[in-house]
C-alpha cells in the first residue's frame, strides 16, 4: 500500500510529528480515493515500535472502516477512548448517531500524526445518541476491554433558557457519575454547577459553581471549586470584572486557594488580526509582569496566552500557566507546534506537519489558487460539518476574485479595501480538503466585522 496503491490516488497526505505530552514519535501516509481511503502509520509510542493500518470506505450508507480506528466518545462529561482493531461501522443522521465496533483493543496512541494500534484483548462496543423533537438527548455506551467493562447511560434536556444533563454507570469497571445544570433566564446573566468524576492514577472528583452577568460593555463573573484527589482536598474561588472600549479590554480577577491570594490584572486590544496582552501579577506581596498575544491569518497563525488554571491534583488549586501555539500554511503544506499543560501541572509540547500531494486522479482545479490581498477592514468566519466539526482546506471565494482558504480550525481570514458587504461564494471544485463536498448553507455575502459561518457535508468520504 505505502508503494503501489498511493500512486494511483486522488490525493496523498503525509503527516509526521512527535509529542511528549503525547508521548511518542511516527508519521502516517494516507491515500485518498474518490470512495475510499487508505492509511498507513508507524513510529515510536512510550519507547515501543507501534503500526497502524486502515481502509474507510462507504457501504449502503454506513461508514465502514476496516483496520485500526480509536473507538471514541464523550458526552454530557462522560468520555472513552478505546484503540480497536477490526470492524468498525457508523452511520449519522439528523436526530441519530450510531456506531459499533468488534475486533480486538489494546494499547493505542491516536494523534495527528500517527493512529496506531498494539491488540491485546478481545473487545466490542456500540454508541447510541438520539435527539428527541423536545430537546431531549439520550446517549448510550458500551464498551468491553477484555476485562474492563464500560456501561454508561446519559440524559440531557435543553430548552432556551435552562440545560441540564447527566450522565453515570461503570466507567472500565469503576463506578461514574457526572452532572451539570445551566440556567440562563436573560442574555446578559447565566448561572452554572457540574461536578465530575476523572479516572487517572486514582480517583478525582470535582464541582463547581459560578456566574456570570453582562451590563453593557461591563462584564462580571465569580465562582467556587473543590477537587479531592485520594486524600487530598483543593478549594478555591475566584471573581473578577473587564471592561471594553472600543477595541481594548482590561480585566481584573481575584484567586484564592488554600490561602494563597492571587490578583490578575489584564489590558489587552484587538485590531484588524493581531491582539496585544499586557499582564501585572501580584501573589504574596511579589508583583510580576507578562506579555502575551498573537497574530490570525490564512498563512501563519502563532499566539502566546497566559491563564490561571484550577489543578486539584497539585494541592495548591489555582496556577498560572502560559501556552505557546504556532501554525504556518504554505500552499498545501501545514505547520504546528503547541506547549500544554497536563493533569499534574507539567509543560508538555506536541509539533507535527502534514502535506496534501497531488496525485494522478486529481483534477486541474486544484492547480493554481489566488489568495486575499490588501486591505484594511477584514472579514472573517468559520466553515463546519454537519456534526459541528471544523473543516480544513474549503475554498472561499470573495466578490472581486479573491480566494481564501479555511484553516485546521475551519477559519478563515479575508482583507478588503472597503467597509461594506462583499459577495461570498464556495467553490467546491477548488477545495485543498480531499472528497466531495456540497454546501448546506452560505450567506450570499459578507461584511466586514461580521462573523460568517459556513456550513458543508462530505458527500463521499475521502
Amino acid at each position: 500500500m505505502l508503494l503501489g496503491v498511493p500512486a494511483s490516488a486522488q490525493v496523498l497526505q503525509l503527516s509526521g510529528g512527535s509529542s511528549t505530552l503525547l508521548g511518542g514519535t511516527g508519521g502516517e501516509i494516507t491515500a485518498f480515493f474518490p470512495e475510499s481511503t487508505l492509511s498507513a502509520s508507524a513510529g515510536f509510542a512510550n519507547g515501543h515500535f507501534v503500526f497502524g493500518a486502515s481502509d474507510t470506505f462507504k457501504f449502503h450508507g454506513l461508514d465502514v472502516t476496516a483496520g485500526d480506528r480509536n473507538f471514541g466518545y464523550s458526552f454530557d462529561g462522560a468520555g472513552l477512548g478505546v484503540s480497536t482493531r477490526g470492524l468498525f461501522v457508523q452511520r449519522n443522521t439528523r436526530n441519530t448517531s450510531f456506531a459499533v465496533f468488534v475486533g480486538s483493543t489494546g494499547i493505542g496512541y491516536a494523534t495527528p500524526f500517527m493512529v496506531a494500534a498494539k491488540a491485546q484483548h478481545i473487545g466490542a462496543g456500540f454508541f447510541l445518541q438520539h435527539h428527541f423533537d423536545n430537546g431531549l438527548l439520550l446517549s448510550s455506551l458500551a464498551v468491553i476491554d477484555g476485562g474492563k467493562r464500560t456501561a454508561v447511560e446519559g440524559l440531557s434536556y435543553r430548552s432556551h433558557s435552562l440545560h441540564l444533563a447527566g450522565s453515570g454507570g461503570l466507567l472500565q469497571n469503576q463506578k461514574y457519575f457526572s452532572g451539570e445544570a445551566d440556567y440562563q433566564p436573560l442574555r446578559s446573566l447565566s448561572f452554572s454547577a457540574t461536578h465530575n468524576d476523572y479516572f487517572l492514577a486514582e480517583h478525582l472528583t470535582t464541582n463547581s459553581l459560578s456566574g456570570f452577568a453582562a451590563l453593557g460593555h461591563i462584564t462580571l463573573q465569580a465562582s467556587v471549586l473543590d477537587g479531592q484527589y485520594r486524600l487530598l482536598k483543593t478549594t478555591g474561588a475566584s471573581a473578577g470584572a473587564s471592561l471594553r472600549v472600543g477595541s481594548i479590554t482590561v480585566r481584573s480577577n481575584f484567586y484564592e486557594s488554600n490561602h494563597r491570594i492571587l490578583l490578575v490584572h489584564m489590558a489587552q486590544e484587538h485590531f484588524h488580526r493581531w491582539t496585544l496582552s499586557g499582564i501585572v501579577n501580584q501573589l504574596q506581596g511579589q508583583t510580576s509582569y507578562a506579555f502575551g498575544g498573537g497574530y490570525q491569518g490564512n498563512k501563519i497563525s502563532a499566539s502566546i496566552d497566559h491563564s490561571v488554571l484550577f489543578f486539584p491534583i497539585s494541592g495548591k488549586g489555582f496556577q498560572q500557566t502560559t501556552t505557546v501555539q504556532v501554525s504556518l500554511r504554505i500552499h498545501d503544506t501545514a505547520l504546528n507546534f503547541q506547549t500544554n499543560v497536563d493533569p499534574m501541572m507539567r509543560v508538555q509540547y506536541t509539533t507535527y506537519a502534514s502535506s496534501y500531494v497531488q496525485g494522478p486522479l486529481s483534477g486541474a482545479a486544484m492547480n493554481s489558487h489566488s489568495h486575499s490581498t490588501g486591505g484594511k477592514f477584514v472579514i472573517a468566519g468559520a466553515v463546519v460539518d454537519e456534526h459541528g466539526q471544523p473543516v480544513e482546506g474549503v475554498a472561499i471565494q470573495l466578490q472581486g476574485g479573491a480566494v481564501v482558504y479555511s484553516d485546521s480550525q475551519g477559519r478563515f481570514f479575508a482583507r478588503v479595501k472597503h467597509d461594506k458587504p462583499v459577495g461570498l461564494v464556495v467553490l467546491l471544485q477548488e477545495f485543498a480538503a480531499p472528497g466531495r463536498w456540497a454546501v448546506t448553507s452560505c450567506p450570499v455575502e459578507a461584511a466586514p466585522g461580521t462573523e460568517v459561518l459556513i456550513k458543508v457535508r462530505r458527500e463521499i468520504a475521502p
